[in-house]
């Protein structure tokens, strides 16, 4: 399952996904035009499938997202915290990520590592052509 794009409402916080959106259909304001974008895949793994991870952007919730989906974020041109929680699972590595006019689009791939006492929640960025389409 993939999805388009995520937005967060500044204004009433909900959490949506469009295809393109001008207004938020809760509280009627309208979006900031995003220069950025940030695109998530959580890859596929048997350890903590059926959980959601919670995607962080900046210590703000964006949602959840489920094994093998993906989810575009746009943002305004900046320097962005990214961390990710999956139930009981709280070792997360953390990725700093900078969107520029240069550099306008960060691919990031997310997945959960098992370990010897505990698992945890590795996060790298790649190329666009190491993400699956969307």
């Amino acid at each position: 399952m993939s999805r388009l794009l995520r937005y967060r409402c500044n204004k009433c916080n909900k959490v949506m996904e469009f295809d393109s959106a001008t207004f938020c259909p809760k509280c009627g304001s309208g979006f900031v035009n995003n220069e950025g974008l940030i695109q998530i895949y959580r890859m596929g793994t048997p350890l903590a499938m059926a959980v959601g991870f919670g995607i962080y952007i900046n210590g703000v919730p964006f949602g959840h997202l489920g094994n093998t989906e993906s989810t575009r974020i746009p943002l305004p041109f900046g320097t962005y915290t990214l961390h990710f929680t999956c139930g009981m699972i709280r070792k997360c590595e953390d990725l700093v990520v900078t969107l520029t006019p240069q550099n306008p689009i960060a691919f990031v791939k997310t997945k959960v590592k098992a370990g010897f006492w505990t698992n945890s929640i590795t996060t790298q960025q790649v190329n666009g052509s190491d993400m699956p389409p969307v």
